[in-house]
């Protein structure tokens, strides 16, 4: 850290350099920023104060909005503590300092207020001059125009690639995105991953299980939020929606890949998602009448409950109860054991 090297007799300045795009990260622009302000700095006389708060005067945050950019709330912070002993805030252009008109104008207004003169050496403002708000919202708005104009661009190159048929950012989950060069990028099947989303689809598509349910068993590590978003997911079914943009309605347009269910597996997901497909229960097999003691008597060697099946022999079919737990517990012919259950049944009296 830092000491403050404020100075009573000289004019106490603070220097702000701001990149903003990956390119500007990538090259030498806040070197540049820095270096021609140390050279202003000297040549007027000024006194470069040395912030305890920070290592640097260098800021990458969004120049939209002063709360989220660390840098230039430690600035103000630091300004306010120590009122009346800085004496300007310096940076290379108002873009810099901000490309948001109604955010910059408070921002200047409390660095006044405070006794700072915040200001771009390169498109210097007059602040004794009446004329210097004119030039402030021209320099700010000019940069706040290119903001909206290029965010304009992002939305509409965005709403092309998906009108296309393309995925225009991460592909879902079961596929994987390739790119082969700059402009020509798609998805594929990731088909290890796929598997098991592709069999909870169709699983509940049957009605038979539910969504909650289908997730445990088949995508136990997919969050259910996000399991619940795949389901309503249209590129499952080779399909790409296109959100609702301004006078534009939502719509679904053929996508150039791969689907992974079919359309008729997505929309019963989709009935059974809204409740107008009710689940229905699994049915078990139909009772051999006669084992109908199955399940209702116990093997006397371990307690389990009885099961039973059809075996063949010399003779033809026959019918058998044994032990679920080891059919080696005990074996006996339904006939007999059912003879013996009417026997006992036929032998019981009720109370007068």
């Amino acid at each position: 850290m830092k000491k403050s090297n404020l100075k009573s007799d000289e004019t106490n300045v603070i220097i702000y350099c701001r990149v903003s795009t990956d390119e500007q990260r990538q090259g030498t622009s806040v070197d540049v920023q820095e270096e021609r302000l140390k050279a202003y700095c000297t040549y007027k006389g000024y006194n470069i104060i040395n912030m305890p708060e920070f290592c640097d005067c260098k800021e990458d945050e969004s120049a939209k909005t002063f709360d989220k950019r660390p840098v230039m709330q430690s600035i103000l912070k630091y300004i306010r503590k120590n009122r009346g002993k800085v004496q300007k805030l310096l940076f290379l252009r108002w873009n810099r300092f901000s490309r948001d008109l109604f955010s910059a104008t408070d921002a200047v207004r409390e660095l006044l207020d405070l006794g700072v003169e915040p200001n771009a050496i390169e498109e210097e403002l007059n602040f004794e001059s009446s004329s210097w708000p004119v030039l402030l919202g021209a320099y700010i708005g000019i940069a706040q125009s290119d903001n909206i104009a290029r965010s304009k661009a992002t939305i509409d190159g965005i709403r092309g690639t998906l009108k296309s048929g393309k995925c225009s950012n991460k592909a879902p989950r079961g596929y994987k995105n390739v790119r082969e060069s700059k402009h020509n990028c798609y998805v594929i099947i990731d088909e290890a991953k796929a598997a098991p989303i592709r069999k909870a689809f169709e699983e509940l598509a049957n009605g038979v299980i539910s969504a909650s349910y289908a997730r445990k068993k088949y995508c136990p590590n997919i969050p259910e939020s996000t399991f619940l978003g795949m389901l309503r997911n249209p590129f499952y079914m080779g399909k790409i929606r296109v959100p609702a943009y301004k006078d534009e309605p939502e719509e679904l347009v053929q996508g150039q890949h791969e689907a992974l269910i079919s359309e008729e597996v997505f929309y019963k997901v989709q009935d059974v998602l809204d409740g107008k497909k009710k689940s229905k229960p699994k049915l078990e097999k139909a009772i051999n009448p006669d084992l109908f003691l199955r399940k209702y008597i116990v093997c006397p060697k371990c307690g389990h409950a009885f099961t039973g099946s059809r075996s063949k022999g010399n003779g033809g079919y026959y019918t058998y109860y044994n032990c679920c737990e080891d059919a080696k517990h005990m074996r006996v012919r339904a006939e007999d054991a059912n003879e013996a259950f009417a026997q006992y049944v036929g032998c019981l009296k009720g109370h007068l």
